[in-house]
């Protein structure tokens, strides 16, 4: 179904946690007529009173809609709700469009297809990440989405409106290549963030040995060829609260970073950076449990040395 003038397509999204729901809301207010499905219908209260349909089943979602986004956890989540136990693709009408927004695999992906292609309905991964700017010492206020596209060249271009209205930056949807390639990128960025998280956190607990003003440390170290998003946005919520960031929890984090190696194992690429990353990771989901925030590795570093890294503004 075209996309253009008053023709949008009935979109249906299945899950709507950190991610979904903000990206839901943003297409409501574009225009899309919307079907919704999580764990609990309280998810959906304000998406309700937008406009947005309940479906009391994923699968009753399917049957209503033409394109199909989920949102979930990881591959296994995804894998279930659409070809196993929780029957999307088996209500999905010919010509509609499964598009997967989830950090997930291209294993999974590539057989979702093999069984969605002769049904007639097109397979898409589409994983996103955040796009936001601050000063050092502030909050991010705001964010935009990166998106990365895998499938059809057709199927991007047929969608590019589509993933603006979900939040998509114009020049930040990226066409990533072939079913999986989407995943890929996605899994890269998330590896590679992890990397400067860990460094982060064992360069801060160094300079705080040796007495050093740790926003000092963190101005200067942001105006040289050191800087990235970790140290200059997402280190402040630990710096100044405490706070390690729960809204994506440390299970999560390790499945992450094992879809990571995974990748790059399955690829010939022997990848010792990060099996040492997951290593210590795994260390703090040992010490602090699966749900305790991204940024947790940060406190092993703290406790190593007997005190938290902070800020006095």
């Amino acid at each position: 179904m075209s996309e253009q003038g008053n023709s949008r397509p009935t979109v249906g999204m299945i899950g709507l946690g950190n991610l979904g729901r903000p990206m839901a809301l943003s297409t409501l207010a574009a225009g899309y007529p919307m079907v919704v499905h999580s764990l609990s219908r309280d998810e959906a209260a304000d998406l309700l009173e937008r406009g947005a349909t309940w479906a009391d089943t994923a699968a009753d979602l399917a049957a209503q809609c033409d394109v199909v986004i989920t949102v979930l956890p990881g591959p296994a989540q995804v894998r279930e709700i659409m070809i196993g136990s929780g029957g999307v693709l088996a209500r999905m009408k010919p010509g509609s469009t499964f598009i997967d927004m989830s950090t997930s695999s291209a294993e999974i992906a590539l057989e979702i297809k093999a069984l969605a292609d002769p049904r007639g309905v097109a397979v898409v991964d589409a994983p996103v990440s955040f796009l936001a700017k601050a000063p050092i010492g502030e909050s991010r206020t705001s964010a935009s989405l990166q998106i990365f596209v895998g499938g059809t060249r057709e199927s991007y271009e047929e969608h590019l409106a589509l993933f603006e209205a979900l939040g998509g930056l114009p020049e930040q949807i990226y066409f990533a290549g072939p079913n999986g390639s989407g995943y890929a990128i996605k899994v890269l960025l998330n590896l590679l963030w992890f990397v400067y998280e860990t460094g982060t956190a064992e360069m801060l607990a160094i300079a705080s040995q040796l007495g050093l003003d740790l926003r000092m440390v963190q101005r200067a170290l942001c105006a040289s060829p050191t800087q990235s998003n970790v140290l200059q946005y997402d280190v402040n919520s630990v710096l100044e609260r405490g706070d390690y960031d729960e809204g994506f929890t440390l299970d999560l984090v390790c499945k992450d970073i094992q879809l990571g190696v995974a990748l790059g194992e399955s690829n010939g690429v022997d990848v010792p950076v990060a099996r040492l990353v997951e290593q210590i990771h795994q260390r703090a989901l040992a010490s602090y449990g699966p749900k305790s925030g991204e940024m947790s590795v940060i406190k092993l570093y703290e406790d190593a040395i007997g005190r938290p890294l902070r800020v006095s503004e």
